[in-house]
């Protein structure tokens, strides 16, 4: 079995992002997954009402700890958009069920859709590998990484530093990009 890689490419990460049509339930799971950074579990939990409102506030499924999020504009945007085109309502799940608008889809129909999306450009593509994209992301934009190792609920730097795929080719660009003449 593969282990899932941050996708570290951003001209990738824009063809993963254009592969369902705009507004679609596809892409705004796409887009939930990469601006949280949250397990699919968690993701697939999300109501109408709490991401319009741009804080998220959920324990995790997996560990059980409550967690409070911050969603991104850019994600409150498209899930306003996809929520109207849809009729949706607060209490609705925002990844529902086309059989039952009640329920969510199941993580197998969400673990579909990305791979699937992932095949449409011939990479590799899982929920987690989008979760640690959002780490590595993070991290490449300044956030430091005792700050990712309590948004991933890790026990130390060098488990979140392996967990977004920081290589020892990251660590030689560090080399390669000091200069001190001045």
């Amino acid at each position: 079995m593969n282990e899932a890689q941050a996708i570290k490419d951003k001209k990738t990460l824009n063809e993963l992002l254009d592969v369902y049509e705009p507004y679609s339930k596809e892409q705004i799971l796409l887009e939930y997954c990469l601006y949280t950074g949250l397990r699919i579990s968690d993701v697939l939990s999300a109501k109408v009402g709490e991401s319009l409102a741009g804080v998220r506030r959920l324990k995790e499924q997996k560990t059980g700890k409550s967690k409070t999020i911050k969603l991104n504009n850019k994600l409150v945007n498209s899930i306003s958009i996809y929520a109207s085109n849809n009729n949706l309502s607060d209490d609705d799940y925002l990844f529902f069920s086309s059989r039952n608008r009640n329920e969510h889809i199941k993580r197998s129909r969400a673990s579909k859709i990305i791979a699937k999306a992932g095949d449409m450009i011939d990479i590799t593509c899982s929920a987690h590998s989008l979760r640690k994209t959002f780490g590595y992301l993070a991290y490449k934009n300044g956030t430091s990484i005792e700050l990712l190792m309590q948004i991933f609920n890790h026990s130390s730097q060098s488990v979140t530093l392996r967990y977004i795929g920081i290589t020892q080719e990251n660590i030689n660009e560090v080399y390669d990009s000091i200069n001190i003449s001045f």
